[in-house]
């Protein structure tokens, strides 16, 4: 009977802890999107959460972790978005395509999200240089969701490289890492210009579906000189 108490009391206590943790990032999530990153404090982040500066710091000990903590949910979210996509497509060209009509799937139905997700490259580049030993619970959790998408991209490229439906003489990182910086870009652009596209008659899908045909071509396997 002890042990079932104490059980259910420690149940209850992580229940209460991951229900802090939320309240917390919700709060910083709203705040760092209405004030930007820079003008955002802990001292705005605890009051907003209406929780003491010191129980914050008992679930994240810096402001980073807080931004880093968002953006491993928005890991979660355009890695599960993806998965989503392929599956519904054999390995090839095709199923590679629809990795970047997933990331465009993500920036639409979750912008605020989207725009932290490119934020940190910017603003916490030295997470991704940091030796191991020295990462906090909340930088690992981050760097491990950022492996897992880029392997589940690179593994897309190297499936569609067996189809020969894409060329073979490139390095998968290369194609991966090119096809990021061109898909995310594009993605900042549309967000920074949305009114001047509107006034030239132009929509995202627009945009978007004319870049995918750019990169279709540049894939396209290289005919053998003789």
């Amino acid at each position: 009977m002890v042990l079932l108490m104490e059980d259910k009391k420690i149940s209850r206590k992580q229940r209460e802890t991951e229900l802090r943790k939320q309240i917390i990032l919700e709060a910083a999530e709203k705040l760092f999107l209405s004030n930007g990153y820079e003008n955002t404090t802990m001292d705005d982040i605890a009051n907003d959460a209406e929780f003491s500066k010191g129980t914050l710091y008992n679930y994240f000990k810096s402001k980073e972790e807080l931004y880093l903590a968002i953006g491993t949910k928005a890991y979660e979210i355009i890695i599960d978005t993806t998965k989503d996509f392929i599956e519904k497509k054999k390995p090839g060209l095709d199923q590679l395509k629809t990795v970047g009509y997933a990331y465009y799937e993500f920036t639409k139905k979750y912008p605020g999200y989207a725009h932290i997700f490119h934020d940190i490259a910017v603003k916490l580049p030295f997470v991704a240089e940091k030796s191991l030993d020295t990462l906090t619970s909340v930088e690992k959790d981050y760097l491990k969701k950022s492996e897992l998408y880029g392997n589940l991209i690179k593994g897309t490229i190297i499936n569609a490289i067996k189809t020969k439906t894409i060329r073979s003489d490139k390095d998968p990182l290369l194609i991966g890492f090119t096809l990021f910086m061109v898909t995310s870009g594009i993605m900042k652009e549309l967000e920074q210009h949305q009114n001047t596209f509107e006034k030239m008659n132009f929509d995202g899908d627009d945009v978007i579906e004319f870049v995918f045909e750019m990169i279709e071509a540049g894939l396209k396997p290289r005919e053998n000189k003789k």
